[in-house]
């Protein structure tokens, strides 16, 4: 079977990318192979975790006419409130101090998942996995694991941070363990959110909460190896008191806790973007830890950009994808190495660190310029 683009990967980004592709290259023939159904409720790419989208992203969404389809389940972020543990220093991020209606939106990946299945035009190859690729001058020809054949003049690897395509292209990736894992699960307190999303830094690592519909928040909480099982194992009322003592009151107690999840944090780059008529994006090409919450904002703008790029007439084209790769290359650099630096900065447990990030958190919140920079980041304008 002859495709113009074939995505390895159906998750988050891949599947966002052939809307795309759909919207803007409709005479195009998209394929997707996904190695686990796309009508699984249980599809690892679509489970219980939330995105926070900047504002760009909400902007980048609603030019692929996608966002529609995805407001009625996002909640709107309008306050933004940083601080560490104990300490003295905080900063506060408002929505209307940067005459924006909010700074982002949080809405559930399985909502996210659910309108991409419903929607999506495109070919899907699932669940089947790549088992060979062979490099063609005008493009590859690709065997799956169900002995089906595909050849395509565009792949393109989004098949997450262990992607096997990544090292069948001969790619290689560095992958740097944080030594944390993130335990993700979606909690209610006493008192409603009101927009405002929290981030606490921890001597094990930051706990983030982020709002949600119905008076739900999700919860991200770092802690370190020799801490996973313990926590996983902890009784609700345990775990409660667990975030009471690392968070606090603010919002009162912690009253309703739903099934938790783990995840261990790597910082995973890919040394190249590209290969012969090929591109690497997502999760695939950067992994970050999720402290800033740029993970999938990134990825979209890997998507957005790639859609600008690509030559009309063949989207495997050299100077399509060489002009993708040199627009992504700032960006990437620079909000890799920032979430990179907040990661290993806030986890330190040294009192010298305690005291400086606790003044540069006091400083940053009586600081306009700095103040509006880092709003301008969250909100994904700088891009």
């Amino acid at each position: 079977m002859k495709l113009d683009i074939l995505i390895v990967g159906g998750g988050m980004v891949g599947a966002t990318l052939a809307w795309g592709l759909a919207r803007r290259f409709g005479h195009w023939q998209v394929g997707i192979v996904e190695p686990a159904r796309f009508d699984q409720s249980q599809q690892p790419s679509f489970d219980d975790r939330v995105i926070a989208l900047s504002a760009g992203s909400v902007e980048g969404l609603e030019t692929m006419g996608l966002w529609p389809h995805l407001k009625a389940d996002a909640e709107a972020i309008r306050h933004i409130h940083v601080a560490e543990r104990g300490g003295f220093g905080r900063a506060q991020i408002h929505a209307a101090d940067h005459k924006v209606e909010a700074l982002g939106q949080v809405i559930p990946v399985r909502a996210f998942g659910q309108v991409l299945r419903e929607k999506l035009p495109c070919q899907w190859f699932c669940p089947d996995r790549i088992a060979h690729i062979e490099s063609l001058d005008a493009g590859y020809q690709v065997t799956l694991a169900s002995g089906l054949q595909l050849q395509c003049k565009l792949l393109v690897v989004a098949d997450g941070g262990q992607s096997q395509t990544r090292k069948l292209l001969g790619i290689a990736a560095s992958d740097k363990p944080y030594g944390q894992s993130a335990i993700i699960a979606n909690i209610k307190t006493d008192k409603p959110h009101q927009g405002w999303a929290y981030e606490r830094f921890t001597g094990t690592g930051p706990l983030a909460l982020l709002p949600m519909t119905e008076g739900r928040m999700n919860l991200v909480l770092c802690v370190r190896p020799e801490e996973v099982e313990q926590t996983m194992a902890l009784g609700n009322p345990d775990f409660a008191a667990l975030l009471q003592q690392r968070f606090g009151w603010r919002l009162g107690a912690f009253v309703d806790i739903g099934e938790r999840h783990c995840y261990p944090l790597h910082l995973i780059e890919a040394a190249s973007l590209r290969a012969h008529r090929a591109v690497v994006l997502g999760n695939a090409a950067h992994s970050l830890h999720p402290i800033a919450g740029q993970g999938f904002n990134l990825g979209l703008r890997d998507v957005l950009v790639l859609l600008e790029s690509l030559a009309p007439g063949d989207p495997g084209h050299w100077l399509g994808l060489a002009r993708w790769e040199a627009k992504r290359q700032g960006d990437l650099g620079r909000t890799i190495a920032t979430t990179d630096l907040l990661a290993r900065l806030f986890t330190w447990d040294l009192t010298p660190l305690y005291l400086g990030r606790n003044a540069g958190l006091g400083l940053l919140n009586h600081l306009p310029m700095a103040k509006r920079k880092l709003a301008w980041q969250m909100l994904g304008w700088e891009n």
